[in-house]
């Protein structure tokens, strides 16, 4: 898996385009990248390495990037980039708008967005499960 000393991405998205998209800009700033194309996959990966930072589509089969974020956050500090084509209001319903260390980008997004919340999330250590209000009294 490890063959670059940058940072190590968990990359998950069913759509193959927004997987090569993400894995592309990751690779070109020097991380390397595992990719799953479920949510079950993806935690598997996840609970056999470390990664600096997990990127997970919203909408997947075999649990989504919603239940993903959910248990990375409870377990790691770990932070997720979660990508999303549905509105805001989903991230109630699926309950994680108030974690730290959950950060939104809504597709289509552009690749300098992408590479700002890369950059920006690998420098992120919240504790896990921590409420994105904590995060902000704590700051």
């Amino acid at each position: 898996m490890r063959t670059r000393s940058g940072p190590n991405l968990l990359v998950a998205d069913d759509d193959r385009k927004s997987l090569l998209s993400v894995v592309q800009v990751a690779h070109g700033l020097g991380y390397n990248c595992v990719t799953a194309t479920t949510g079950a996959t993806a935690w598997r990966e996840f609970s056999r390495f470390k990664f600096d930072l997990v990127i997970t589509d919203l909408n997947m089969p075999g649990g989504d990037g919603a239940v993903l974020a959910r248990r990375v956050r409870s377990c790691s500090g770990t932070p997720v980039v979660l990508l999303s084509e549905l509105g805001p209001a989903s991230l109630g319903i699926c309950g994680i708008q108030d974690f730290a260390g959950i950060d939104v980008l809504w597709k289509p997004f552009s690749t300098a967005s992408l590479r700002e919340s890369m950059e920006r999330n690998i420098r992120i250590v919240v504790s896990p499960g921590q409420m994105l209000s904590e995060a902000e009294e704590a700051a």
